[in-house]
């Protein structure tokens, strides 16, 4: 027989809820930095080299970009997820609750 297995409902919203400001932080942080990354070609030198140390450059901030939404992405699943568990275990126990109410004998007049 497998063990019981319990979570808190109010616990598990609570980390969902982290999971968004976590996931509206680093969005942020990411926002806030591209304006620093978005460099002009000079910035890069006048060397044979620096045309493709830009583009490399923006590759590599774009390279970023995506990855960092991907994570965003990946947070908000996250929330999702623990805020759907936490509405099962709070219906569960809500269900559990109502049936114990349901078979309880009637008290006596």
């Amino acid at each position: 027989m497998a063990d019981e297995v319990r979570a808190d409902p109010v616990a598990l919203t609570r980390l969902a809820y982290n999971m968004l400001l976590v996931s509206r932080s680093v969005n942020g942080a990411w926002t806030d930095a591209q304006s620093g990354l978005a460099l002009p070609v000079e910035a890069f030198g006048d060397t044979l080299s620096a045309p493709q140390v830009g583009k490399l450059h923006g590759q590599v901030v774009d390279s970023v970009s995506i990855t960092t939404g991907r994570f965003v992405g990946v947070l908000e699943n996250m929330m999702d997820a623990l805020y759907g568990v936490a509405f099962t275990y709070k219906a569960v126990d809500q269900g559990s609750a109502d049936h114990i109410g349901e078979a309880a004998p009637a008290p006596a007049s």
